[in-house]
């Protein structure tokens, strides 16, 4: 008989030793910085944050460059920053044979070996984290997005390691990242040395809101790029300005060059309609700047004529590309900004995106009702909440007046068209319940509410108030949502369980039994109206939950429903 288990431990194994036999290739360009103070930067940008400076002599192997060629990854300090490569002299090798990185949009190692993402890679050596607020990252760097934020005292395996042994990559709970070095503790198994050098390949890239690194954050990105750009192009303008005018300007402190965008080709392909077009007018605008800048960099290479003024001919290109650039500028940040939200998000508040929309979400808590309307404008809303896994969420959908025909929809945050839970109200329906909702894993989700009438002859027009509610554990027969027939304000009702010997009781989330098919005849009923007391917990089902003035799951008790006695009540019927 063929062992199963056996053998799927065996390929699991073997498929270990796959991934650790692809390390990525070894820096073989060794370069030197050709002048002082030059600075090192943890993403390849002008304006990215700064890792450190260096001088003139300084020396290093690249072993990665940015999708433009004018940035050079190297190991600095035990972690992964970049250098221009026009402050740098090579000394040996070739630039343009390094791999292509940027780690503002890929995860380390590429999409093609990508060395974060899903994975099932274990390993005999294990680490434990010293303290929390320890981010896993896609890549060794900062400028990595975060995948994840591991706790305190998290015991994962370890997987790889850089050159440097300043970061370590993990598999923390089926996630592969990496996390710096300092934090790590080794519990057993062996010592980092051990580790492969860029340790393990993914299964998949890694796909969180971060890595996939929102449509929103990259418009963000690039306008942040464009106004960094911008004191380029001021600059350059005024000299040329002053060169067209016959005067002399200084050939020296030339502007710094603006580099192209690169966006991850994933997102890239998500957004291509909008994307697109972005990229390629603000790569032209940027190139158009660098046209400029090497027109004054090439003049003054060369002794200047007799009167000292620049030929006509240069003087105009290069007035045209700032022309251009200056014409490419106003209609990026015009469209930029019409894309991005126009408000700050709030503590309260929670940015959803899909596809190529937004919308800024409230964050709403569990147990506390949340009051709201859908209209002709508005036919659909949305809220974000945080739940733990293992939570098992109740929604209630309570429609206080209006012609709401409600649906009910709760799915991840990050993945919303995953829905965990959906429902949806029949006409006349008040309460509508959906769960109970099985949380899979911590994290945030989405709730929608909208409106499925198609073919309203009247204007939609509604108030709701909505609740979620974590029943894990619990037994619970009532809703926790009512109106107070009298003032018509909602009421929130506590947990009841049910106890022994009680009959003609609703079902856990509010779907009637065999013994309450009756329908609520009026939420504005007393007890003493009820024909039977069915219709008495139709009604409590439906919300009217003062009928239960004791708060022991029976409706009317011993008026028209009694304890122990079927559908009779004290009346003799």
């Amino acid at each position: 008989m063929r062992r199963l288990g056996f053998w799927s431990i065996l390929l699991l194994a073997l498929s270990i030793q796959i991934a650790l036999a692809q390390p990525l290739p070894p820096g073989t360009v060794q370069i030197v910085v050709n002048r002082d103070e030059v600075n090192v930067r943890i993403a390849p940008a002008l304006g990215a944050e700064i890792a450190g400076f260096v001088n003139a002599g300084w020396t290093a192997l690249a072993n990665g460059r940015s999708p433009d060629s004018q940035w050079l990854r190297i190991d600095f300090n035990g972690q992964e920053a970049w250098i221009g490569i026009v402050v740098v002299s090579v000394l040996s090798g070739d630039t343009n044979a390094l791999p292509v990185a940027d780690p503002r949009t890929i995860p380390y190692g590429g999409f093609e070996s990508p060395r974060s993402g899903t994975t099932s890679a274990t390993s005999a050596i294990i680490g434990r984290l010293a303290d929390s607020g320890v981010r896993l990252r896609a890549g060794p760097s900062t400028a990595y997005p975060v995948l994840a934020n591991p706790l305190r005292y998290t015991e994962f395996p370890l997987l790889g390691r850089t050159r440097s042994n300043g970061w370590l990559q993990v598999n923390f709970n089926g996630t592969l990242g990496w996390v710096t070095a300092s934090w790590v503790t080794i519990v057993s198994g062996g010592s980092i040395v051990d580790l492969p050098i860029d340790g393990v390949v993914a299964s998949a890239p890694p796909a969180s809101a971060d890595t996939l690194e929102n449509y929103v954050g990259t418009l963000r990105f690039m306008l942040d790029r464009l106004n960094i750009a911008q004191a380029s192009l001021d600059s350059i303008r005024g000299t040329w300005t002053t060169v067209a005018l016959g005067d002399k300007a200084p050939c020296q402190n030339f502007p710094a060059r603006p580099t192209d965008i690169n966006i991850a080709q994933p997102l890239l392909a998500a957004f291509y309609q909008t994307l697109e077009p972005l990229r390629l007018d603000f790569d032209a605008a940027m190139a158009q700047v660098r046209l400029a800048i090497d027109l004054w960099i090439e003049a003054c290479g060369f002794p200047s004529p007799p009167d000292g003024v620049v030929g006509r001919a240069t003087v105009q290109g290069a007035l045209n590309a700032i022309q251009i650039a200056d014409g490419l500028f106003a209609s990026l940040r015009e469209r930029l900004s019409a894309l991005l939200p126009s408000t700050e998000i709030g503590a309260d508040e929670c940015l959803f995106t899909y596809q190529d929309q937004f919308d800024i979400l409230k964050v709403i808590s569990l147990g506390n009702v949340t009051l709201d309307s859908l209209n002709s404008r508005k036919r659909v809303t949305g809220y974000c909440f945080d739940a733990t896994a293992g939570a098992a969420i109740r929604v209630e959908f309570l429609q206080i007046r209006g012609n709401i025909s409600a649906l009910v929809a709760v799915s991840p945050f990050n993945n919303p068209t995953q829905f965990l839970g959906v429902g949806r109200s029949s006409p006349g329906q008040a309460l509508l319940t959906v769960g109970p909702i099985l949380i899979p894993q911590n994290g945030r989700y989405l709730l929608i509410i909208s409106d499925t009438e198609t073919n309203r002859t009247e204007r939609l027009q509604g108030d709701y108030a909505v609740l979620l509610t974590n029943i894990a554990g619990q037994t619970i027969i009532n809703p926790g949502l009512g109106l107070d027939p009298n003032t018509g304000q909602v009421v929130v009702n506590p947990p009841v369980t049910p106890q022994p010997g009680l009959i003609s009781t609703p079902s856990v989330f509010g779907t009637p039994t065999a013994s309450s098919f009756a329908t609520c005849p009026g939420l504005s009923l007393v007890c003493a109206d009820f024909t039977s007391c069915e219709q008495a917990l139709a009604c409590q089902q439906a919300g009217q939950f003062l009928l239960d003035s004791d708060r022991d799951g029976i409706p009317c008790d011993g008026v028209i429903c009694v304890q122990n006695g079927a559908t009779a009540d004290s009346r003799g019927r």
